[in-house]
């Protein structure tokens, strides 16, 4: 699938076939997520990569948003030491979706598990602590996302998007 319409088609999957998710697809996907850019070119990421039942089942437990992961056959922890760089969040976030592009490339389904809520802390620190706990990460480690993958159960739905004319202005912002 080239560039373009993969960024086109990639979905949330939030029901995930039983077939499997073979061991070097998923390192493949992680070499990729290599390839991110990174602030400073730091490349402070680590993952972790899941694929036994038991945590996935686990990981579904996390919060209500991640229920899908108990259908999920694998999954990518974002790993990062936040004192490593500045740009943590960004970084983890762009391999994240690099990993996802890759994923959708090669026909699989994806979803996106946010263990960081920049909004809430308490639960945030709830978040870490469950997956921490769950996957053997150390302390001072931090996980943002956990991305689930599989198969596809069903073909996902085109999404509405919004119309292009309202998100741009030409050299000053203009919307209201």
């Amino acid at each position: 699938m080239d560039t373009i319409k993969t960024i086109r088609s990639r979905r949330a999957a939030k029901e995930f076939s039983s077939s499997p998710v073979y061991e070097e697809t998923l390192l493949n996907l992680v070499d990729l997520a290599r390839y991110s850019p990174s602030g400073g070119n730091k490349n402070s990421w680590q993952f972790v990569v899941i694929t036994s039942r038991k945590n996935l089942d686990r990981l579904s437990e996390t919060h209500p948003h991640c229920r899908w992961f108990s259908s999920a056959q694998a999954g990518i922890a974002i790993v990062i030491d936040p004192e490593s760089t500045r740009y943590w969040l960004e970084d983890c976030a762009v391999a994240a979706y690099t990993i996802w592009l890759g994923a959708t490339s090669l026909g699989l389904a994806t979803a996106w598990a946010a263990m960081h809520q920049a909004d809430n802390e308490a639960e945030s620190e709830r978040r870490q602590h469950f997956v921490r706990e769950t996957l053997s990460i150390p302390e001072k480690l931090y996980v943002p996302v956990v991305l689930g993958i599989g198969s596809h159960k069903a073909p996902l739905p085109d999404k509405e998007r919004p119309p292009l004319d309202t998100l741009v202005s030409w050299e000053t912002y203009d919307k209201k």
